[in-house]
């Protein structure tokens, strides 16, 4: 299990540490990600990460792709590699490319990815566990992530919803979220993204294999609708849920600057950009999600 002790390691590693609210989000400065880290500090950014559902690691300028993907290997290296392989750095597939990017006459990045509240990757069977982001390129205007802590969330609960919605299960649709987040792709597309990933069932309330405690599972706003209720019910459900977690008191809204490298735990948590001006601005963010490697329980 994951214990608080990971910020006593990191004083003594030299890192700096600043909470970004009181129960989401943490800043660490005082590393450079372009350069190899040892297994000590690894260890303590994976139990930040987990207990604080998010960490921000400001002043990456210089981080390239390469040296951006080494960093996110050190964790793992199960990772996503997407059917939309047009919008991946063209070095390195597991690299995904988010933004309005233009590239020799053509689109580049997917602008619409992120534009809805979700957690990656809960269409698989084994989801995201943990995703990376860097800010390559940058509007001159707001441009947010927002991240919502679901083991916080859920233990808000009042004791009867608690009781509610413990056991419950959700259907998760890869060719649903995907009709939303790639309009433009014909209808086949999404029928080949429907064989690619089918359907699957997670449960509601999922403890978190790290910390032991529960939290909520919602999957996400576009493709994800709860199991065993009416029509009505689920959805009613589903929207009283998502508000309660998307609270102020719950959620870190992270406003973007250059060089930016956010690392999130996916496993009880959701998150969502905010739109920009995409006609009079570019904007640039090297995504990598890290699969987990056993199914949500």
């Amino acid at each position: 299990m994951i214990t608080d002790d990971w910020r006593s390691r990191a004083a003594a590693q030299g890192l700096e540490l600043r909470d970004l609210s009181r129960l989401t989000g943490s800043e660490i400065t005082g590393l450079d990600l372009s350069t190899p880290l040892d297994a000590a500090t690894i260890e303590i950014l994976r139990a930040a990460c987990v207990e604080r559902i998010v960490l921000a690691f400001p002043g990456q300028e210089r981080l390239s792709a390469s040296a951006y993907l080494a960093f996110t290997r050190q964790f793992g290296t199960n990772f996503d590699l997407h059917s939309q392989r047009q919008f991946c750095h063209p070095d390195f597939h597991e690299i995904f490319v988010v933004g309005n990017v233009v590239e020799g006459g053509r689109a580049a990045g997917a602008p619409k990815v992120g534009l809805n509240w979700h957690t990656d990757h809960y269409h698989l069977e084994r989801p995201g566990r943990f995703t990376w982001l860097h800010a390559v390129d940058l509007p001159p205007v707001s441009s947010a992530t927002r991240y919502a802590n679901g083991i916080a969330a859920y233990a808000a609960l009042p004791a009867t919803l608690r009781a509610r919605i413990d056991g419950l299960q959700v259907m998760h649709s890869r060719a649903r979220m995907f009709v939303h987040a790639f309009p433009d792709a014909p209808a086949s597309q999404v029928e080949a993204e429907r064989r690619m990933a089918p359907d699957v069932v997670h449960p509601l309330v999922r403890l978190h294999p790290d910390l032991g405690q529960p939290g909520l599972y919602l999957g996400g706003e576009w493709g994800s609708y709860i199991m065993g209720l009416t029509e009505a019910e689920a959805d009613a459900l589903f929207k009283q849920l998502l508000a309660h977690m998307i609270e102020s008191r719950f959620v870190y809204a992270h406003e973007w600057k250059p060089g930016d490298v956010m690392m999130a735990d996916n496993r009880c948590s959701l998150h969502r950009a905010t739109e920009w001006d995409e006609t009079r601005y570019r904007r640039r963010l090297h995504r990598i999600i890290l699969l987990d490697d056993k199914r949500p329980s």
